[in-house]
């Protein structure tokens, strides 16, 4: 399957990744903000939380759903989307006219349903991804995916900031729900086949393939780069307040010189594997993980943190999208959006891990050590993407430039 050109490809796999930067600004920043601003208990904000994540749990099963049924005729993908990007729009939408501390149960439904939306368009717009774009072509794809999420997490943090401010919580919801429209420009204009041929039609059998060693390699490799990576990321606004008693200025100093250099990792990362390959990007971004993990931990005070974010951004974001790169390689064109949702949940699993363990490892050991080991736990990475290569050769070849 094709979509209509390389340009209308990369701008609507943007404009996808972009709305979910919006939406990840409001989730991560300010919703729980907002509720407590409302007297709303800590524990009914907690089980909201823990409610919003389920639909993240359910990727899996709407990406098996969009591989195996052609919704109204009218595509695995396509009509998902629509679907994902209009309930997501009315859901926030509604969302600014219901107060949470008069009615919660309403506020938590049309959250949570703004939440399920998202991740419905998230999943079958991977799946898209995979259908339709060339091998040579992903790196750039990716890297637009999750640089245009980094760019409009930070730019929306930072308007939602200046709003909230001036006109209240309740301003970002509509700006939240118009945007959630845009991506329609793209997404009405996709033309998915009427039928699929034998070799991208959904067959139970295709989930054989996860039983296979480049399958199980690529999944312990999900793991331990995750380990490494996400403990690292979880752990730098703690050290730094911890550590160094950095105020709440200096973080967002650090956080917005780490999301420029995520989009800047991002993307130039992306034209970057798609010109020199698999291989030595991904061997690449291992080490310069490691060695901007070992110069945080080496730091001697909040301000050398703040600059090392630009430095940590890029190689983050430069990782991240190897990985994703990676995965569109490995999953099966059969069950690409049930494949690529249990890769990420395998991610995730390791993410969660590092992110929890990380944080209670500090204070026994401190931050220095915690993160030179997490330095080190991210290079044994390197013999198991070594064995992945060997194991898919075609995955690692050098990019044109190479």
């Amino acid at each position: 399957m094709k979509l209509q050109s390389r340009r209308f490809r990369l701008t609507m796999f943007a404009a996808l990744y972009i709305v979910q930067g919006v939406g990840m600004a409001y989730f991560r920043n300010f919703q729980k903000p907002y509720l407590d601003s409302l007297a709303i208990d800590p524990n009914v904000i907690g089980g909201l939380t823990f409610i919003l994540q389920i639909p993240f749990i359910l990727k899996i099963f709407i990406g098996m759903f969009s591989d195996r049924f052609n919704l109204l005729k009218m595509g695995h993908r396509k009509p998902y989307m629509i679907l994902g990007l209009i309930l997501a729009a009315i859901a926030f939408g509604a969302a600014t006219f219901t107060q949470p501390d008069a009615n919660f149960l309403a506020f938590s439904m049309l959250i949570t349903l703004g939440s399920f939306s998202v991740t419905l368009f998230d999943s079958t717009s991977d799946g898209l991804a995979v259908d339709t774009t060339p091998h040579d072509e992903q790196g750039t794809v990716q890297g637009v995916m999750v640089g245009g999420r980094a760019a409009a997490f930070v730019l929306l943090s930072l308007l939602f900031g200046t709003l909230v401010q001036s006109q209240g919580y309740r301003i970002v919801f509509p700006i939240i729900g118009v945007s959630m429209l845009v991506p329609l420009i793209w997404v009405l204009r996709v033309r998915e086949p009427a039928a699929r041929d034998e070799s991208t039609r959904f067959q139970w059998a295709a989930f054989k393939v996860m039983g296979k060693p480049r399958f199980l390699l690529f999944a312990a490799y999900a793991v331990v780069y995750s380990l490494g990576s996400f403990g690292v990321d979880g752990l730098v606004t703690y050290f730094m307040s911890e550590g160094f008693g950095a105020t709440e200025t200096m973080i967002g100093h650090y956080g917005a010189l780490r999301g420029l250099g995520a989009v800047i990792g991002a993307i130039g990362g992306g034209f970057l594997i798609d010109r020199i390959g698999r291989r030595r990007s991904a061997f690449g971004a291992i080490v310069l993980i490691s060695l901007a993990a070992a110069a945080i931990g080496a730091a001697w005070n909040a301000t050398v943190i703040i600059w090392l974010g630009l430095v940590w951004g890029i190689v983050w974001a430069f990782q991240e999208t190897i990985f994703f790169a990676l995965a569109m390689d490995i999953a099966d064109a059969r069950i690409a959006a049930s494949m690529f949702a249990i890769m990420m949940g395998i991610s995730n699993l390791g993410s969660a891990v590092a992110d929890g363990g990380a944080t209670a490892l500090s204070d026994n050991l401190g931050f220095a050590i915690v993160l030179f080991v997490l330095a080190g736990i991210n290079l044994l990475t390197l013999p198991i993407l070594g064995q992945l290569f060997k194991a898919a050769p075609e995955i690692a070849r050098d990019g044109e430039g190479a």
